[in-house]
């Protein structure tokens, strides 16, 4: 294996509250943990307000994700952000090897997944050109920084509508299309049709972002019903298509539903020993911050347990408050 190789106990794959409260769980038992990330929160960081995470009254939920990776870190675990793990395969040995998407190999002696579900992209030109200037996927992260600039939403229901609402009380000038009818909760939908500087455009899909090659100065979209097409002077284009899981780089080791999540057991494991996964990424239904925190410590109790035996300890963690048998969590038995 060459030298170029980065070895380590545990490499956890995304950090939003799934992958974070993990690493924690992980880090505190003195393993050697890497996150891997394109950015901190995921999903959580749009949260504007959290209220019913037990102990914490009120949170916006980039707060919470970092006071999670802040725990994190103080028990040693290791975080990168700007890369995502695009590849990843079980040695003979029964470790793991992942490739990221800057290059980097990574081996790891156990995996957990904890990805996810990633914003639908439009599909259509010019849109990944025009990432990060102008395109955003997150209107609560980004929208703040085109105030007093025209801007669109494209997008479905409760998620594009809120979108709007951010945006109409900073833009001069906010379109909303949508591919159907206009639709979503009956207050959103009220508050939408109560701004003034708003332009609904039901039916209509995007076609093309237009740029200077420097930042996006035009979105051009077209009627479903008419096929007519018109240009929108805007600055600022935020997608809000929903979500969808990213999992056919791991096809080959897990077993996916219909909506092609991991399928876990009740410890979060898959099919694949040594391979876990928790949070929105998982078949498990309920999509909410407390569960993707609950079923990532539980994941990661069980990982943990799992490396013990690999490395043939006769000890089991049972709670993050005791453990059976004999060890010292530093010294293992880890990659040479």
């Amino acid at each position: 294996m060459s030298s170029s190789v980065e070895k380590h106990d545990v490499v956890v794959v995304g950090a939003g509250i799934a992958g974070l409260t993990a690493a924690l769980y992980l880090a505190r038992q003195g393993l050697d943990v890497l996150v891997v990330s394109i950015d901190l929160g995921g999903q959580l960081a749009q949260a504007t307000l959290i209220e019913n995470y037990p102990g914490i009254e009120a949170v916006k939920g980039m707060d919470l994700a970092l006071r999670v990776e802040k725990q994190a870190k103080i028990f040693g675990a290791k975080i990168v952000y700007g890369d995502e793990v695009v590849g990843i395969d079980r040695l003979g040995d029964g470790s793991f090897i992942l490739k990221t998407r800057k290059g980097r190999v990574l081996r790891a002696e156990a995996v957990l997944l904890a990805i996810g579900k990633t914003p639908r992209k439009m599909g259509v030109p010019g849109e990944d050109e025009y990432f990060g200037r102008g395109v955003s996927y997150c209107t609560i992260c980004d929208g703040p920084l085109y105030r007093g600039k025209n801007t669109v939403v494209v997008g479905l229901g409760d998620q594009g509508l809120e979108a709007v609402l951010i945006l109409a009380g900073i833009c001069p000038r906010v379109y909303y299309v949508t591919p159907t009818r206009l639709y979503g909760d009956p207050d959103l939908v009220s508050r939408v049709k109560g701004y003034g500087n708003v332009v609904v455009l039901e039916n209509h899909v995007p076609v093309k972002v237009v740029g200077d090659g420097f930042r996006v100065t035009k979105l051009i979209v077209k009627d479903r019903l008419s096929g007519v097409e018109k240009e929108l002077d805007v600055e600022g284009v935020f997608v809000e298509l929903g979500y969808e899981a990213k999992t056919g780089f791991v096809r080959h080791l897990v077993d996916l539903n219909e909506n092609n999540e991991i399928v876990v057991d009740k410890l979060g494991r898959t099919r694949t020993p040594g391979l876990f996964a928790a949070g929105d990424v998982t078949d498990i239904p309920f999509k909410q911050a407390v569960i993707s925190a609950g079923e990532a410590a539980k994941a990661a109790l069980a990982l943990y347990n799992y490396l013990q035996r690999r490395w043939g300890r006769r000890v089991e963690l049972k709670g993050d408050w005791r453990k059976t048998g004999k060890v010292k969590p530093k010294k293992s038995m880890r990659l040479r």
